[in-house]
């Protein structure tokens, strides 16, 4: 299993994984390169429900931790997700 992240490392993998699916073409291109901090909610990063998905099937991969088909929701910001992975992958460790 993967170590327990930090606040930062985990908000570091979110936005990671958000790159990397926008270079893939399954979460808008201007994710790419746009700025993206811990603010940022799913809604204004422009993720729908299917984004939604590939992003929590993502992390899922990256932590080695199962996540919850709900996990992100529109107004959930970066760092909330990240928070929420954390803890989770702390109550998993």
């Amino acid at each position: 299993m993967e170590q327990v992240v930090g606040a930062m490392d985990a908000q570091e993998k979110v936005i990671a994984a958000i790159r990397e699916l926008a270079s893939e073409n399954l979460l808008p291109a201007h994710l790419k390169s746009a700025e993206i901090n811990g603010g940022d909610t799913a809604e204004t990063l422009g993720l729908d429900s299917i984004g939604a998905i590939d992003l929590i099937d993502r992390l899922e991969s990256t932590i080695g931790v199962r996540l919850p088909d709900d996990f992100i929701g529109v107004e959930d910001s970066v760092a909330t997700i990240a928070e929420r992975l954390r803890q989770l992958q702390k109550e998993g460790s």
